[in-house]
């Protein structure tokens, strides 16, 4: 179905089933960061969304930086 968010966007419902230790890993994100599942899992929609762009483009990378260090990230 199609409901709107307080923005008035029009948004989608889609049931997913998940293993249960993704979803504990999920579950304490959002513990952790005082937010829901759900809005922790539209963010990492949105990453992976960024990170098919960056793959499907040969001009582009996906930087990690660590401790000083910078690496590519090869999807």
């Amino acid at each position: 179905g199609v409901d709107e968010d307080g923005a008035g966007e029009a948004m989608k419902h889609y049931n997913l089933v998940i293993p249960q230790a993704l979803f504990d890993e999920v579950e304490a994100i959002a513990t952790r960061r005082q937010s829901s599942i759900v809005a922790i899992m539209r963010q990492f929609i949105k990453i992976g969304l960024l990170a098919d762009k960056i793959e499907q483009d040969p001009n582009m990378d996906l930087l990690v930086r660590e401790g000083g260090e910078t690496r590519v990230v090869k999807l």
